[in-house]
């Protein structure tokens, strides 16, 4: 775990247990856990920004579930990081172990025609993304079935 961070919104140092900065008072999202679902109650109205990794939440816009999770592009290709579903787009971070650190992938969910499971690896399961405009893009994840669940509940 790290053990101390800047934030994104001012830059003071916090630590990331403490999950709020105690200078803005923005909320980071920096759970390491392989998947977590978020209470909405705990997302206070005195949070004045919400961050997952640098990328600022939008207005009224809430993280649902976030893990770790590997965009699948072949069998002998992926790119691994971290997902979010928030209320109004799910995103991919890749991690800087990557060949491509700076890959960042985000669709909003009114662009999403369905989400469907994909194979299941034991351990993990693939989830597809459909979009409207007939793209598909697959990830690995841990509970692929909770992550199918809260998506299908974000999008209706």
């Amino acid at each position: 775990m790290v053990k101390a961070l800047n934030c994104p919104n001012c830059a003071a140092v916090f630590n990331p247990s403490d999950k709020s900065c105690g200078y803005c008072g923005s909320f980071i999202i920096t759970n390491d856990s392989k998947q977590f679902t978020y209470n909405l109650n705990e997302f206070k109205p005195t949070y004045k920004k919400i961050f997952f990794h640098e990328i600022e939440m939008g207005v009224n816009e809430l993280p649902i579930r976030s893990g770790m999770a590997n965009i699948y592009y072949s069998a002998t290709k992926s790119d691994g990081g971290r997902l979010l579903l928030t209320n109004q787009r799910l995103i991919f971070c890749a991690h800087a172990l990557n060949i491509n650190p700076n890959l960042y992938w985000e669709i909003g969910l009114e662009n999403v025609e369905r989400a469907e499971l994909g194979l299941n690896l034991l351990i993990s399961q693939r989830i597809k993304i459909f979009d409207t405009k007939g793209n598909e893009t697959t990830f690995v994840v841990y509970g692929g079935k909770t992550w199918l669940e809260e998506l299908k509940r974000a999008l209706y």
